[in-house]
């Protein structure tokens, strides 16, 4: 399910708070926790539009009849992998916004998103991105505390002052000190925000694959994230209640019912590709399912029961 920040920030999806400004203490199991070492390395993670542009906020002039607002001054989560939404509001009298950004830390470029707001003087600019699922592979395993500061930009070249929003980089789990009393525990794990059940489906090379998933009660099944490191992107066909868009996730409003789910990976593209199946309940590892699917029609079957 994706989740929409408004990055005024209302969320875009595991995971580690950064909040640019303070320090992490006690940091669990070996990686980087330096404030400033972190939001660098979130920055270059970001998986962004295309179109998207960089501007140096030491070479631009700053336009101070532009706001930007906020809608929830809650921290948001952010995790590795996940699609989310970022929702920029803004006042601009002279109704000269073309575009909101954002940037996490306190120095570095801005990354940039057109917006079209046909001149008007108030709006929200929308935009997806994502953090690479490997984020966390560099980082302390605790909640660390960062800032995400939001602007927009001009059809002048001039910038905002920035809007600054605490968010979470997930990569520590519930257990962990740091991450108590930052986030709500079902955030703390590969769990939906409302702490449903989520398949994490990854598989290697660059085949695609064809994700059919069976729901016997008619929940409905929402999907984020579509492509793999590896180039290979996944299609999703539903045989049951489902909605939404493509996913290597699957998740369960309001916790999932009781049953039985079953998932089929079929690989249409030649070849064999191999993929893991993680559930997570609640933040914890239910099991763990690893198979591999060949070309064509073939196909694998792995069923979950949720008591």
């Amino acid at each position: 399910m994706k989740k929409v920040i408004s990055l005024s920030l209302t969320l875009f999806v595991s995971l580690c708070i950064i909040s640019c400004g303070g320090s992490d203490s006690d940091p669990v199991g070996d990686g980087i926790s330096d404030p400033t070492e972190v939001a660098n390395l979130m920055n270059s993670a970001l998986q962004l539009p295309p179109g998207t542009f960089t501007v140096d906020p030491n070479q631009v002039e700053i336009d101070d009849s532009i706001t930007i607002t906020s809608n929830n001054n809650a921290t948001i989560p952010i995790a590795g992998g996940q699609s989310m939404t970022n929702n920029i509001s803004f006042n601009a009298p002279n109704g000269n916004v073309n575009a909101v950004g954002m940037r996490f830390g306190t120095s570095g470029p801005i990354y940039f998103v057109p917006i079209n707001t046909q001149g008007s003087t108030s709006g929200t600019g929308s935009f997806d991105f994502a953090m690479l699922a490997t984020i966390c592979n560099d980082l302390s395993k605790i909640c660390h505390d960062i800032k995400c500061y939001e602007f927009a930009s001009t059809s002048g070249g001039q910038i905002s002052r920035a809007n600054i929003r605490d968010v979470a980089m997930m990569c520590g789990n519930c257990d962990e000190p740091s991450c108590q009393g930052l986030v709500d525990p079902s955030d703390c794990g590969l769990s939906g925000q409302d702490g449903s059940p989520r398949f994490n489906l990854t598989w290697n090379g660059n085949s695609d694959l064809d994700l059919y998933v069976t729901d016997p009660t008619g929940t409905t099944i929402s999907f984020t994230n579509t492509t793999s490191s590896s180039g290979g992107s996944l299609d999703v066909d539903c045989t049951g209640s489902c909605s939404g868009g493509n996913s290597e996730n699957i998740t369960w409003p309001n916790g999932g019912p009781s049953g039985t789910y079953t998932v089929w990976v079929n690989n249409y593209s030649g070849g064999t590709t191999s993929f893991n199946i993680v559930v997570r309940d609640n933040g914890n590892n239910v099991t763990n399912f690893s198979g591999s699917v060949g070309s064509g029609q073939d196909s694998t079957k792995w069923t979950y029961n949720k008591n």
